[in-house]
């Protein structure tokens, strides 16, 4: 299969890059104007409007119409960008009214609609050549559908694609991409559901009811909303389910909820610790040495007889020398012992 590589930003080799609407001079392109690939562009690559400016010109418009998608397809009329709903459709799951023009931006710079422009949506809505005669600005579903097929884009799911069973199970009401989410979470719960539980009618409520929930919450954070009560009442059906670990009577519960102190007390008490290998039991001695040079030093100077006190006794006494004592009448033993010959010495 032949990769599609999209053409590079190209930097005009000049120190000014002046924007069209507003006038301001930057020192370059990149970082300051939108990118595109879009044919009419791609002598430099970028948009002839600022960033800043394509941010003003799209909240102008959203406070006009209050409607994003009708101020994201505005501002593609005007700057010559491709319009899709599907792709609006995408941008708004991920994003928020205010930053929606420049996700959306991004989005239509992919390898599936690289070289596409606003006469692209009006030759799929068929009203590119017709001058003068009022046209709805949503997409006819049949035509929007071919374009989708023509681009080959995976991001976005069709309801063909959605089986029949999947709908029945889930209702009717759904985007395919909710759909598609949802039977994801399904599978996922029921593969991971813990030896025991048995998959009831009511089990199966309420997995429907955690992966609406899970939904609701993915949705709900990407557009930067709380979902503290939505993450409760999860929480609270799992628990309700038995599927929470400190619920479940399984052979780990009673680890999970014992406090560590009660261990403690009873490996120390009632179940004491085994006595190490004997290759493994001080192999460097510090345990001799504390207990005879710390332990059992103590012990001597308090009176305290113990094993201790033994091992400090038994190390002096192999430390210990001992002078000879001379015989007073005997001089000459009292000067050799006082001042020692030099061995070798003779004479």
């Amino acid at each position: 299969m032949r990769r599609t590589v999209l053409p590079m930003p190209i930097e005009i080799a000049s120190e000014k890059a002046i924007c069209f609407k507003c006038g301001t001079a930057y020192g370059r392109r990149k970082g300051y104007f939108p990118v595109s690939y879009a044919v009419q562009h791609k002598g430099v690559g970028y948009l002839p409007v600022c960033k800043t400016c394509v941010d003003t010109m799209y909240n102008t418009y959203l406070s006009q119409c209050k409607n994003a998608k009708d101020a994201v397809r505005q501002m593609c009329r005007k700057l010559d960008l491709y319009w899709s709903e599907s792709i609006f459709e995408v941008v708004t799951r991920k994003t928020t009214e205010r930053s929606m023009m420049t996700q959306y931006i991004a989005k239509i710079n992919s390898v599936n609609y690289a070289g596409r422009s606003y006469d692209d949506t009006l030759a799929a809505e068929g009203s590119l050549w017709s001058f003068g005669s009022e046209h709805n600005d949503s997409q006819n579903p049949e035509q929007e559908d071919a374009v989708r097929v023509s681009s080959g884009s995976d991001d976005d799911v069709q309801m063909d694609d959605i089986p029949e069973d999947v709908i029945t199970y889930w209702g009717p009401g759904y985007t395919p991409d909710m759909y598609q989410d949802l039977e994801q979470r399904r599978t996922y719960w029921v593969n991971n559901l813990p030896d025991g539980i048995v998959m009831d009618v009511g089990m199966e409520a309420r997995i429907r009811q955690i992966c609406n929930l899970e939904l609701d919450i993915n949705r709900m954070r990407a557009k930067g909303k709380a979902t503290d009560k939505l993450s409760a009442q999860l929480s609270k059906l799992i628990s309700d389910m038995n599927l929470d670990p400190a619920s479940r009577g399984d052979d780990n519960s009673e680890f999970n909820k014992t406090p560590f102190g009660v261990w403690i007390d009873r490996w120390e008490n009632k179940r004491p610790i085994p006595e190490p290998d004997p290759e493994l039991e001080d192999t460097d001695h510090i345990v001799k040495y504390v207990s005879t040079w710390l332990l059992g030093h103590l012990c001597a100077m308090f009176g305290i007889k113990n094993k201790n006190t033994k091992l400090y006794e038994d190390a002096i006494e192999e430390l210990r020398v001992e002078r000879k004592v001379a015989d007073e009448d005997d001089d000459e033993e009292v000067f050799n012992l006082v001042f020692p010959s030099e061995s070798g010495d003779s004479g």
